[in-house]
């Protein structure tokens, strides 16, 4: 009885009530449920190859939405993410293939293009006062227009077969993404929850005049999160790239909703100032889940964006009343 007590105790300083505890694990105990479900009904679906194939699946788009994730969190949005992919994939395959440069540097050389794309997002929002689903737009199409001028549309083939190792290769039974993300994911939440700048961050986006008060440099979070996206964006892009070896500009079309979907499915408020890196990663899971099992069924495509459609409308939805409360 006195743990039970003081589990409740517990809870209440943690979120403020047995109610808010559930409300924010409530994505783990779903995902819990469905993925018990699927295993029983479905033998193919528990099969270890199709668990990794998940998980491998899950591994780039969760850390691409863990990027967004902290743009969120300041009440912000990046609309460029699916132009950035597009970028960095285009251009580090250009650097590799066609100007011959080693893998190492032309990583860097990408890397560094989705910075520069991060800050002047950054830029635009804090300094430029525009509204971020805007600017991020214009970023977007902007990038875009550059990377189509310089491919012309077309992919960019003849990556080195090493390189493949990064999107699927295997550490024992293991596939290495879902290493590389478990290892990002723990790093970035250390930084979220045990750093004064991941305190910051929610802080500007809990009450941002609140935030200016304490003496937080609102403007330097604020410009910081879209480079944090950016740069997790291109490692994502360069782990889808992996997967085939070949550059392509359409990599990252349709991934912004998918990436959307994730960092709210996954608790965090549209309004910023709540969120977690590990809700960011079971949303990614518990889409790729859902994805999985409408495949392993023959649900069309189509019928998959409806689902998806359907899930981030409950999840806004539950999201804005739950700020009314």
């Amino acid at each position: 009885m006195n743990q039970i007590n003081d589990f409740k105790i517990k809870s209440k300083r943690y979120t403020g009530g047995w109610s808010s505890f559930l409300q924010e694990w409530m994505i783990l105990i779903l995902f819990v449920v469905m993925v018990t479900i699927f295993a029983l009904t479905s033998p193919t679906f528990r099969t270890t190859n199709n668990i990794m194939n998940v998980l491998r699946q899950a591994s780039f788009i969760a850390i691409i939405a863990m990027g967004e994730f902290f743009v969120i969190l300041t009440g912000q949005m990046d609309m460029s993410i699916s132009s950035i992919i597009g970028m960095v994939s285009i251009f580090f395959a250009g650097f590799a293939v066609s100007m011959g440069l080693p893998v190492w540097i032309a990583v860097v050389l990408a890397l560094l293009m989705a910075v520069v794309v991060g800050l002047v997002n950054g830029l635009l929002v804090v300094y430029g006062k525009m509204p971020s689903f805007i600017g991020t737009l214009v970023t977007m199409n902007v990038i875009k227009g550059i990377y189509f001028i310089y491919s012309g549309g077309l992919p960019i083939s003849g990556l080195p077969e090493s390189f493949n190792f990064l999107g699927a290769g295997y550490v024992g039974l293991v596939p290495f993404p879902v290493i590389l993300m478990l290892i990002i994911a723990v790093i970035l939440s250390i930084i979220a929850q045990h750093t004064s700048f991941g305190r910051s961050i929610y802080a500007v986006g809990g009450n941002i005049e609140a935030a200016k008060l304490s003496g937080i440099n609102v403007k330097f979070v604020g410009i910081f999160v879209f480079i944090i996206c950016a740069v997790l964006t291109g490692i994502g892009a360069l782990g889808l790239t992996a997967r085939t070896l070949s550059g392509n500009v359409m990599l990252g079309e349709n991934l912004l909703f998918d990436v959307m979907t994730i960092v709210v499915l996954g608790g965090t408020s549209l309004s910023g100032g709540r969120g977690r890196i590990v809700g960011v990663v079971i949303g990614a899971l518990f889409l790729q889940v859902i994805s999985n099992m409408m495949i392993l069924v023959g649900i069309s495509t189509y019928w998959q964006w409806v689902v998806k459609g359907a899930i981030l409308v409950a999840v806004v939805l539950i999201d804005a009343n739950t700020k009314r409360e």
